[in-house]
């Protein structure tokens, strides 16, 4: 029996330790600012009234809120009119709170007011608050909806953090800022419209709104940073057009101009994007988190992957960098875990710290002659990374650069052992140091590749290497999986073996006498297409007739004319390999050009158009008619479009017929006839410029000479 009451009474003391501190003595009312109380009622009503401002609380400078104690036991906050500010860190950690009145009579909510409220699921924010301070609702998470009033203008550093049951929010045109972080995580967020009155949105401001699949930005604002990364779901952005710093295409967000590219949203499902030619820059984690994107373009007009531009880009296989880049900033290509294979040319001169940490799929890679260390963590559990090749410019290799590399087994040092020596390589790098290192002095340098056709074939050419004895050429059908395809002593190859409607891309190596090779050309593509026709130009029957030899996969051939030799337009088809332009207008020059077509898969694959042919068609015959003038013949015709002059030719047979005389007019009278002669007449349209456009002769016309 002692035992068992012994037991209850352990037991009893056990629960009043866990009783709130409502139980305990510290006192339940007070000043809570110069002119302000607060009671604390049984049912966990915590009433503040007065007037004036509420002292503001500093947790990390010991000074707190007076209701401290009961923070565990505070359900309702009820603040008297009169009151006129909610101090910072008032109900902070108030985990139990679900209802707050907040009187017209507020005009600012200090930071942290709310901090961590996780029960609170609404609040009606008077019109009379012009600010809110910085984590002012930060953990909120329950908290669904918040309409901000008019008047706020501004909403404070992450004010709404962590607030993920939060649907909508309303941003009244009032508000002119919106701080760092503000609404990050608010993970329900589906949509949100920036007032024209906003001008600045801080970093991070909707970071990893994950349901965010829509955001309009308004024509005030000037100032977007980091805002927006992290929202896996949006798919596009939308810009007033009357917004003077920024535009949007295709749901991409550039600034006005388009020589900025500010943000791709994560959410887009295209699979490859081209940066437009116009983008000189592309902005901080620009493109993060684009799980999508397998292929990117970035223009010869930019000079730097940014920080972060391509974090977490999952499945992103293949980027081009062109050479105008000149640095690879950190964590640029971090969390890249599909890309296989990347190509950083020579004008690349520093690679950030973290740039290809963790892309796990990345098999091999080559340091450029223009980089001199390599990064803290640059490749740093790169798990597949098997070949690293060096330059003999690296000087020093920073900790963790190759870490967690496990399957790193050769290095390729283009120096001699004694250089590789000299390199400074720092800690927690021994995948590295485990590999086995090759030694290959006097690598050339990569050709620089440029690319054409030559009857419809692929031709690759390039300048002579300096040490090179060979080329090696490598080809593609993807422009992903190059594998080796043929070699050349000559700074040239055309491929000669390829199928129509395919697009192929090549990369070449330099190859010294000792079979060392130089890193990857840049890769150039081009899509497979029939040789352009050879053609030549004629008349028949005065008309422009084309023709040509058939092209090998060709079957039909597009006939463009102009007038003027500069705008051609599509004028006709044929299978065969002649056309005559039944059509064409007497004396009038016409310009030819011909592409042989081939049908592959049901698309038409044309060739290069051939070279342009012209020809002035020929005159129009002559209508004649006759009669007799004072008993002389007398012919006449209509004006002929183009001539210069008329050829009149006479016979006495209508057999034979001679020229006779040529005139200007458009009639001839032939004055020297004999008395009771019939004479017989034709006449034919003169090109002074062109004899070969000059007509046929006319129809017959006769008459007898009657004086």
């Amino acid at each position: 029996m002692k035992k068992r009451v012994l037991s209850v009474f352990l037991v009893l003391c056990f629960v009043l330790t866990l009783l709130p501190t409502a139980f305990a003595d510290s006192p339940t009312s007070g000043k809570c600012g110069d002119n302000l109380t607060w009671t604390l009622d049984g049912d966990g009503t915590l009433t503040i009234s007065g007037t004036g401002k509420m002292w503001d609380s500093d947790y990390y400078n010991d000074y707190d809120v007076p209701w401290a104690d009961f923070l565990a036991s505070i359900e309702k906050v009820v603040i008297s009119k009169g009151v006129t500010s909610i101090g910072n860190e008032a109900f902070k950690w108030c985990e139990r709170l679900t209802n707050v009145t907040i009187p017209d009579s507020i005009t600012s909510i200090g930071n942290s007011a709310f901090y961590d409220c996780s029960s609170l699921t609404s609040v009606t924010i008077p019109d009379s608050v012009t600010s809110i301070g910085e984590w002012a609702f930060y953990g909120c998470s329950s908290l669904t909806s918040v309409t901000i009033p008019h008047g706020v203008t501004s909403i404070g550093g992450a004010a709404f953090w962590g607030c993920s049951s939060l649907t909508s929010v309303t941003i009244p045109d009032s508000v002119t800022s919106i701080g760092e972080w503000a609404f990050s995580d608010c993970s329900s967020l589906t949509s949100v419209t920036i007032p024209d009155s906003v001008t600045s949105i801080g970093d991070c401001a909707f970071y990893g709104c994950i349901s965010l699949t829509s955001v309009t930005i308004g024509n005030g604002v000037t100032s977007i940073s980091d805002s927006f990364s992290g929202c896996v779901s949006l798919k596009s952005f939308t810009v007033s057009e009357s917004n003077s710093a920024y535009s949007s295409k295709d749901g991409v967000l550039f600034n006005k101009n388009k020589t900025k590219l500010v943000a791709y949203p994560a959410g887009k499902t295209n699979t490859s994007y081209t940066i437009p030619n116009s983008v000189s820059e592309i902005k901080e984690w620009a493109f993060s988190d684009c799980s999508d994107l397998t292929n990117v373009t970035i223009p010869n007009s930019v000079s730097k992957i940014s920080y972060g531009t391509f974090y977490g880009c999952s499945s992103l296989t293949s980027v081009t960098i062109p050479t105008s880049v000149k640095s690879i900033d950190d964590y640029a290509f971090e969390f890249c875990s599909s890309l296989t294979s990347v190509t950083i040319p020579n004008s690349v001169t520093s690679i950030g710290e973290w740039a290809f940490s963790d892309c796990s799929s990345l098999t091999s890679i080559t340091i450029p002659n223009s980089v001199s260390k390599i990064s803290y963590g640059t490749f740093e559990c790169c798990e597949n990374l098997k070949s690293v090749t060096i330059p003999t410019t690296v000087k020093s290799i920073d900790g963790r650069a190759f870490s967690l590399c496990d399957s790193l087994s050769d290095i390729y040092y283009k120096g001699t052992a004694s250089q590789w020596k000299a390199v400074k390589v720092e800690a927690f790098n021994n995948p590295l140091k485990n590999a086995t290192i090759h030694y290959v002095p006097n690598v050339p340098a990569a050709p620089a590749l440029k690319i054409t056709t030559s009857a419809g074939k692929p031709k690759i050419y390039w300048n002579a290497v300096d040490g090179a004895a060979k080329y090696w050429v490598y080809r593609s059908t993807d422009g992903k999986t190059f594998n080796y395809y043929d070699s050349t002593t000559k700074t040239s190859y055309t491929n000669n073996s390829t199928s129509i409607g395919t697009t192929y891309y090549y990369k070449v190596k330099a190859v010294n006498s000792n079979n060392a090779a130089s890193d990857y050309s840049v890769s150039k593509s081009i899509l497979c297409k029939p040789a352009a026709p050879t053609v030549s130009i004629n008349r028949s029957n005065g008309k422009p007739k084309l023709s040509w030899k058939a092209v090998s996969g060709a079957t039909k051939y597009w006939i463009y004319r102009s007038t003027d030799g500069k705008e051609f337009k599509y004028f006709d088809s044929t299978t065969k390999t002649s056309y005559t332009n039944s059509g064409a207008a007497s004396g009038t020059k016409y310009y030819y050009r011909v592409k042989a077509v081939a049908v592959v898969n049901g698309k038409n694959v044309a060739s290069a158009n051939s070279s342009t042919k012209s020809l002035f068609t020929s005159l129009a015959k002559p209508s004649v008619s006759i009669t007799t003038s004072n008993g002389k013949p007398k012919i006449t015709w209509k004006a002929v479009t183009g001539a210069d002059k008329y050829y009149i030719y006479r016979s006495t047979d209508g057999k034979n017929f001679s020229y006779w005389d040529s005139t200007t007019k458009t009639t001839y009278i032939n004055s020297g006839a004999k008395k009771n002669t019939k004479y017989y007449y034709k006449v034919k349209a003169v090109c002074a410029s062109n004899s070969n456009a000059n007509s046929a002769q006319s129809s017959t016309v006769s008459i007898k000479a009657t004086k």
